[in-house]
């Protein structure tokens, strides 16, 4: 498997939701992968809603992602640094994304490769095809000398400014493990 998108929620640690028990999809994730799976990239979506535990890579994994994209928001933040380092650990390049890892780039760079600035589609299309992060539009990264440097931003995606109705299908969740 070359990517592994998911996030950083955990169903179990959310009482409200909890009792609600009617979690969302995670559909920018499932865009996403649709986007790189139509540009010939294998691309994997757990979606930790169902889960309790960050141990999303060593989780019911026959193989190890090459690269593991983290959607983050601040309710989020523990989790996400935790699967973030977790993916490290394990030997893969982690991108995040999301509201709160392009504001805190100093504490999210310390455990990811890079992070995403805005849409995800084209710079994380790029990420995959390279590992010269200076040439990946749209991201932070942190350069030989420790220093955070910021790309110009991705050109905007053409399907973005399409309708709902005339952009590609998200990624079927049926293929979501």
């Amino acid at each position: 498997m070359q990517l592994l998108l998911t996030h950083g929620y955990f169903l179990a640690d959310d009482p409200k939701e909890l009792a609600i028990m009617k979690p969302y999809a995670p559909l920018g994730l499932l865009y996403l992968s649709s986007h790189l799976r139509a540009r010939g990239f294998e691309v994997e979506i757990y979606d930790s809603h169902v889960r309790n535990s960050p141990g999303i890579i060593r989780a019911d994994r026959t193989r190890t992602p090459t690269v593991v994209g983290i959607y983050g928001n601040l309710m989020t933040r523990a989790n996400v640094l935790a699967i973030a380092g977790a993916a490290r650990e394990s030997g893969c390049r982690v991108i995040l994304g999301g509201p709160e890892p392009a504001n805190y780039p100093d504490e999210y760079l310390a455990v990811a490769d890079a992070i995403v600035n805005g849409e995800g589609e084209l710079s994380l299309e790029a990420f995959l095809s390279t590992t010269d992060l200076a040439t990946v539009p749209g991201i932070q990264y942190r350069d030989a000398a420790g220093a955070i440097c910021r790309t110009e931003p991705a050109a905007q995606n053409p399907e973005s400014r399409r309708s709902a109705l005339a952009r590609p299908r998200p990624h079927r969740h049926d293929e979501i493990r």
